[in-house]
């Protein structure tokens, strides 16, 4: 084929067929493990509290310090759409992947399957998805963070240089992705080490590049917000001051680090790990990657290589959990610690780098483990997106029910003001037998004092004014709000003054 003669469309075509030719595998796994991990989620609207508040807007941006979502809505705009944006999300997750597995080196095509299916299918991005607002936005952020670690494994100035901008990017959209960065550079070490063609002080000094890169990027980031503060006049928000707030010392936050990614294991910690028989194979994966480690160790015969890679084992927990340098431990969510998927590389190259001997039945060890934790990660999903649906369509039967009532009301009319006082929704079913309340997200607070009146208006149909804050204060205080029964009893809907009052429990 003559290229003279092709467009600058037909030359793209053609680049990104040989791209996808080259990562089929890895791509077609995550995308047909994604899609039955989350396409109920993609083809229904299934809400929690933020999402039913989000549905035209991305919530806190420049005040979170996340200008780059901001900017993100020229990509993808401010409308939560569970297929467009649950796709979009999934694939750029994909492409991610298909970086990683290029940079780590894993050529073993069971092993690039398996681990597309384990990362797409990972708790954290079933509770990323429960917030569709910002998915596709954070699937970018993904996205970025492997992109960095591409451009600075290139070499060079300019290589490094992009590097640095890939990464601002992903904290300027979502800060916590920084950990996938710092830990697949960790892996790297540990694969230049298990090698053993580098010299450990080259790996150090490659490492040493890596983190000054990483600072400046950071500092380059927070130049930034502070400068688009002063543009707008914003400021971080209350919530951001609280997270970053901790009295804890820098030795007390690394120990914090490592203590919850030992409870990762013990107590299935923000459902990382989400089911029992998952977390048995996470620790018989664990065991399987010392072995191997120790096995690999000991034809090893410089002991400066040895001591490089059993500090490099000991940081990989830290770098995964880095932001517990940066955050109060309160503020550690399932969204936040989506790097621990980067235990799942770790160990696809000790297999990769075990002798023929061992790399046999470890691969075939590890696959059917992470297949494991595949279907059980697919199953919870599911499970999630159920309780969602549920809960929704419990809750959208409550409310019809309650709006009917409130139709019904004496004096309800054209300037009644609507004031439902109190927190508990008495008698609403929150299906206690699916238990997600380890994972951000599908929260038993579905309806809140802040989602109430938009599910009302957006979902719902009722288009009615609501009391503010201070207009319900002064109704609780009253007497005839003292006297009312508890919705949804006899006597809990009445109207007093120009406000139909509904009490809750």
């Amino acid at each position: 084929m003559d290229k003279s003669k092709l467009s600058w469309g037909e030359r793209l075509l053609i680049s990104l067929q040989n791209l996808y030719l080259s990562n089929r595998r890895p791509f077609l796994a995550a995308l047909i493990s994604g899609l039955a991990a989350h396409m109920f989620m993609f083809t229904n609207k299934l809400v929690n509290h933020d999402d039913i508040e989000a549905l035209f807007y991305k919530g806190a941006t420049v005040t979170s310090g996340r200008w780059g979502l901001e900017l993100s809505r020229l990509l993808f705009p401010d409308w939560s759409m569970p297929w467009i944006y649950g796709l979009l999300t999934l694939l750029l997750i994909s492409a991610a992947l298909c970086i990683i597995i290029k940079v780590l080196g894993i050529s073993s095509p069971l092993l690039q399957i398996i681990l597309a299916a384990a990362v797409v299918s990972f708790p954290s991005l079933t509770g990323t998805y429960c917030f569709m607002f910002t998915s596709a936005s954070y699937g970018l952020s993904f996205f970025l963070a492997a992109l960095c670690v591409w451009f600075f494994c290139r070499g060079g100035g300019l290589n490094t240089a992009a590097a640095g901008m890939a990464l601002v990017l992903c904290l300027s959209i979502y800060q916590a992705y920084v950990a996938i960065s710092a830990s697949l550079f960790v892996i790297l070490m540990i694969k230049d080490c298990l090698e053993g063609e580098k010299s450990p002080w080259k790996i150090v000094l490659w490492g040493l590049k890596a983190l000054a890169m990483m600072a400046a990027a950071l500092a380059a980031y927070f130049a930034i917000a502070l400068l688009v503060f002063k543009l707008t006049g914003a400021e971080f928000n209350d919530y951001v001051l609280e997270n970053v707030n901790s009295s804890a010392s820098l030795p007390g936050k690394i120990l914090m680090a490592y203590q919850n990614f030992r409870d990762i294991f013990t107590f299935r910690n923000y459902y990382l790990i989400s089911s029992e028989i998952s977390r048995i194979v996470h620790l018989l994966l664990l065991a399987v990657m010392l072995l191997g480690l120790v096995l690999m160790a000991a034809g090893k015969r410089s002991v400066l290589n040895l001591a490089l890679l059993a500090l490099l084992v000991l940081l990989l927990p830290l770098s995964i959990n880095c932001m517990y340098l940066m955050m109060s431990a309160q503020s550690i969510h399932t969204l936040v610690l989506y790097s621990f998927v980067c235990l799942y590389f770790l160990a696809a190259v000790i297999i990769e780098k075990s002798g023929p001997k061992l790399v046999r039945p470890m691969k075939d060890v590890v696959a059917l483990m992470l297949c494991v934790v595949v279907a059980s990660n697919v199953y919870f999903a599911n499970m999630c997106y159920l309780k969602m649906h549920l809960q929704y369509e419990t809750a959208d039967a409550f409310y019809v029910s309650m709006i009917a009532q409130i139709k019904d009301t004496e004096g309800f009319d054209e300037n009644s003001r609507l004031a439902i006082i109190g927190q508990q929704d008495n008698l609403l079913y929150y299906a206690p037998e699916l238990d997600t309340s380890l994972l951000l997200g599908p929260s038993h607070d579905l309806i809140n004092i802040y989602s109430r009146e938009n599910l009302f208006r957006h979902y719902l149909g009722f288009d009615v004014a609501f009391a503010d804050e201070e207009e319900m204060e002064k109704i609780s205080a009253m007497p005839e709000f003292e006297q009312m029964a508890e919705y949804p009893y006899y006597g809990s809907i009445e109207k007093i003054d120009n406000y139909i009052v509904v009490k809750l429990g």
